[in-house]
Order: structure tokens, then C-alpha cells, then sequence
């Protein structure tokens, strides 16, 4: 701005988004000046890294071009690439866990993980694939697809496909072992299921990923995890490990690499320390740790004193004040917890309580997606479990499930965090809902109905058709997803099965209510 703009213009004029600040406020405290200053030195720091980054690119993208006629085609001036080529090398080299070639690697953002397949297949890997929350890829193939499953399946056929599916398969008296049954169902495979075998000759090795796989998954063919960027959240490393780290594994032994910042940076984030303090306190809470996590972690997690500390810790925030808790320095969990989302919610019930109190259940939306959040059209939906009684008064669900799946009640997202962050981005967008469900054709209505039903149905059961034209029907992803929360000795699963009802009745359509949905459309 000139020395000469207006207090008018200053005044239409503001930073930040949910906290607003005027320019005409800066400038009233006389330091209009100053922020021009630290703003140009931010847009020349901005442009500097830009430059940088983008001659960086130039040079790796040379590299990959003379890879072919390279004696060494592992060499790169990315240091961290090579050291990650270099570690996957040695791993597969020492033939631990029969040669066992896999390798899992967790990074928390999209274009690392892309960055990583399209380096590692430009290379000479073979049999790689990197999956996203939106997106996923197969070298040796054209395309993205968002369907992760079948890579997953390849990636870990003994757990994916042996272990979880059921087949006709009846192993020989002789194959007691799990590894032994496995050989004998690949070669019944091979006769039986032309589908299936395709996967097995045709493995996945190499798997790259954000955390969308970082919960839920079995994948403990694997033997390796390679957190290539570590997360802040310790519980998020721990569930990382967790993929590979499981009952039923057929490998002697797991590995896991953790690649720290480099020295500068880690000493100004002091990350690693502040994540081992945490892993450290979560041990002193009962929690399953590894005490290799890092060279260090395993002397403060084996400290005598940590314990005392920590408790006369917690007695000093005990005396102090909840705002003095509230505003410590301390490395957060509101992510993983949904707490930024809780507190948005919070202050839009105090703004408009009675407004909400008033609306019914099933009250409905919608929306055209503006961004890849939401890559498929069909509905997010909140359903609370029990029903509510007819004229009941204070009544309170006892769970919820957010969801969002395809009009063929497909999910589409899996995890609500995920949703969520795809609602707060639209929840400006305008109204957008198809006219024939305005005017409650049935027809519409009744796809609408149909695609819940599937998905309640798909937690209870699932159902395959054969190709002699009958139903198997096989454990419904509820059931799985609590059966496989017992086998890693969960006890919060422990208490579901003994004090909740019956997933059967859980998911049951005539036993939730539909209380918000949401219709998200490509077009009206």
C-alpha cells in the first residue's frame, strides 16, 4: 500500500480467516510500516525457496533421465532418497524372514508420496505402489484409481486374501503351520480362482502411503515400516508400526526406520524429543511402546525417576488453573482427537443453540464439490444408535456413525476425520440438492434409503455371488474390524462384546435414526 491510501481502504482490507484483522488496526497501532517490511521479507524468503526448489527439480529430473545408462542408477543428490534406496537395499540384501522383499513407508504428505513412487520405479524398482486418501497408483500401469483394496490384497496376500476371506480350501493333515497352509492354498488358487491368482503372480513389494492406512489395516506380510517423515503425534507413529506389528505374522522378526529431521531443523523443532517424552509418558500409562523406537527413547522410557517426575508434574497442574493447563506448551493431540472440530461446534451452539434444538431428525443438505475431497457423488450421513423413542425427552444416543458412501453404499471416505475436513471446506458452498429429492419422488427417495441399507447391511455381512450363481455370505466389516481389535488384545473391544449389544443389532436399519445427511452431487 502507498504512504497515501486511506483509512477507508485500510479499513476493507483484512488478514486471517476466523480471527479477522483489519489493516486499519495495524496501521492505528503504528505499525503499518513494519508489516510491510516483514511481509516483503517473506514473499523474497518465499521466492527464494521457490527458486531453489525449482532447480532442485531440473537436476533430479536430468538424473532420472540418465538412469538407464547409469552404472549406479541408486545415486541421487536427494540425500534422504538415496539413504532410503540404500536402507531398502541392505534390508532385501540380508534375506531376513525367508528374502521376505516387502516395505512399508508412511509419509504425511500426498506429493512426498508420489515423489517417492515416481523416483523409486524411475530407479529400477519393479512391483511398487503408493496409495493417498484420494488417490492410488500401480507401477506398470496407466492411471490413478481410488480403489485401494486390491493393492492392499497384493501387497499382503497371506493376510488380505489367505486369512480374512473365507474359501473352500481344506489345508493337507501334513501343512500345521499357517505358512504351510498358505503354500498349498496358492496352488488350490491356481486351479480355483483365476481372479484371485492374477493377484498373487502379479505382488505388490513396495508400498507407499499417507496415514490413510496408518489405522485399520492388516498388513503384517510386511516386515519392514519406514516412517519417512515422522509424525508429530506419537500415537499416529505407534499405529503405523501397528500394520505390520500384529498377531498372526508369518516373519520372525519386524523392522521399523525412522527418518528425523536433519540437525538444524530438529533443533528448532526439537521434535524428536518432544515426541520420545510423549511415547515415554504414554508407557507410564499402560500403553504397548517399542523401546527401539529410537537410540535414545529406550533410556528415557527405562528411567526410574520419569515416573516421580511425572507425577509431581501432574500434582503441579492440579494446583494451577485451568487456563494455565489449557495454555501450557505442550505438543498437542487436537488433530487425532477431533478437538479443533469440537471446539468449532462449540461456538457455533452458543451462537445459535435454540435454532439447532429445533430442527428435526433426517433434516438434509447438499452440495457440488469444489476440491478432490470428495471424489465420488453419493451422501455423508450421521446415524445414532439407539432409535429414539416416540416423544422421548432428553434423550441421548449411545453411538454414532459419520459416513460417507456412493449411492451403491460404497464407502467413499473411511475415516471421519477425513469427512470432516471435507464438510468444514464446503460448508459455505451453496445449496445444492437435485430437484426430484426436494420434491420427495419416490424414486429418489428410495435409492437414498436403499444405499444406507447396503452400508448397514455391508457392517452385519457381506455377500459375494459365486460364479455358480449362489450367495457366500462372509463376516461384514464391523464384525471384522472387532474381531481383528480382539486378536491385537484390545480391551476396549473386550468390553464391546460384554456390555454392548450385538453388532447385528447395532446396524440394523430399523434400529438407528438417520439425524442429518448430506447429498453431495457433480452436478443438479
Amino acid at each position: 500500500f502507498d504512504e497515501d491510501d486511506d483509512t477507508d481502504a485500510l479499513e476493507q482490507f483484512t488478514l486471517g480467516k476466523k480471527r479477522l484483522t483489519k489493516l486499519a488496526d495495524i496501521d492505528r497501532a503504528g505499525k503499518l510500516e513494519a508489516y510491510k517490511t516483514d511481509l516483503k521479507t517473506d514473499i523474497e524468503a518465499l521466492q527464494l525457496l521457490q527458486s531453489n526448489l525449482s532447480a532442485f527439480e531440473k537436476k533430479i529430473a536430468k538424473e532420472i533421465a540418465k538412469e538407464k545408462t547409469k552404472a549406479h542408477p541408486h545415486k541421487s543428490l536427494d540425500d534422504k532418497l538415496q539413504t532410503l534406496i540404500r536402507k531398502i537395499n541392505e534390508k532385501r540384501a540380508k534375506g531376513e524372514n525367508n528374502g521376505n522383499p516387502k516395505a512399508l513407508i508412511f509419509t504425511v504428505y500426498k506429493d512426498t508420496a508420489f515423489y517417492l513412487f515416481d523416483q523409486l520405479t524411475a530407479r529400477g524398482f519393479d512391483n511398487v505402489a503408493v496409495v493417498s486418501g484420494d488417490a492410488a497408483k500401480i507401477s506398470g500401469t496407466e492411471g490413478e484409481t481410488k480403489r485401494f483394496e486390491p493393492i492392499l490384497e497384493r501387497f499382503a496376500p497371506f493376510t488380505k486374501l489367505f486369512r480374512e476371506k473365507q474359501w473352500a480350501f481344506q489345508p493337507s493333515k501334513q501343512a500345521s503351520m499357517p505358512l504351510r497352509q498358505f503354500e498349498e492354498w496358492r496352488q488350490w488358487i491356481a486351479e480355483n480362482d483365476s481372479a484371485t491368482n492374477e493377484k498373487l503372480q502379479n505382488p505388490i513389494d513396495i508400498l507407499i502411503a499417507t496415514d490413510v492406512l496408518s489405522e485399520g489395516q492388516n498388513l503384517q506380510d510386511c516386515d519392514l515400516v519406514i516412517n519417512y517423515d515422522i509424525h508429530w503425534n506419537p500415537v499416529r507413529v505407534i499405529q503405523r508400526m501397528g500394520r505390520i506389528d500384529r498377531l498372526g505374522s508369518p516373519n520372525d522378526t519386524i523392522f521399523g526406520i525412522n527418518f528425523w529431521p536433519s540437525d538444524n531443523i530438529n533443533a528448532y523443532l526439537d521434535l524428536q524429543s518432544r515426541i520420545e517424552k510423549r511415547m515415554a509418558q504414554m508407557k507410564l500409562a499402560g500403553s504397548e511402546v517399542h523401546l527401539d523406537f529410537s537410540q535414545s527413547f529406550r533410556a528415557i522410557a527405562e528411567d526410574e525417576e520419569l515416573e516421580q517426575r511425572q507425577k509431581a508434574k501432574m500434582l503441579e497442574q492440579m494446583q494451577a488453573s485451568w487456563d494455565e493447563v489449557e495454555t501450557g506448551k505442550t505438543l498437542g493431540f487436537d488433530d487425532f482427537s477431533l478437538e479443533t472440530f469440537r471446539q468449532e461446534l462449540l461456538q457455533e451452539l452458543r451462537e445459535k443453540e435454540h435454532l439447532y434444538r429445533q430442527m428435526p431428525n433426517g433434516i438434509y443438505t447438499g452440495f457440488i464439490p469444489t476440491s478432490n475431497v470428495c471424489p465420488e457423488a453419493g451422501i455423508i450421513a450421521l446415524l445414532g444408535y439407539p432409535r429414539k423413542p416416540p416423544k422421548a425427552e432428553n434423550f441421548r444416543y449411545k453411538s454414532y456413525e459419520l459416513l460417507y458412501i456412493t449411492m451403491d453404499g460404497n464407502t467413499v471416505l473411511p475415516n471421519q476425520k477425513e469427512i470432516l475436513d471435507a464438510l468444514g471446506l464446503h460448508k459455505d458452498a451453496p445449496r445444492a440438492v437435485p430437484a426430484a429429492i426436494d420434491r420427495g419422488e419416490p424414486e429418489a427417495v428410495r435409492r437414498l434409503s436403499q444405499a444406507l441399507k447396503t452400508w448397514l447391511k455391508s457392517q452385519i455381512v457381506e455377500e459375494t455371488e459365486q460364479d455358480d450363481g449362489t450367495t457366500k455370505q462372509t463376516m461384514g466389516k464391523a464384525q471384522l474390524e472387532l474381531l481383528n481389535k480382539l486378536k491385537s488384545g484390545s480391551k476396549a473391544a473386550a468390553r464391546q462384546i460384554q456390555e454392548e449389544p450385538p453388532i447385528s443389532e447395532r446396524y440394523a436399519a430399523d434400529n438407528v435414526d438417520l439425524i442429518v445427511w448430506f447429498i453431495v452431487s457433480k452436478t443438479v
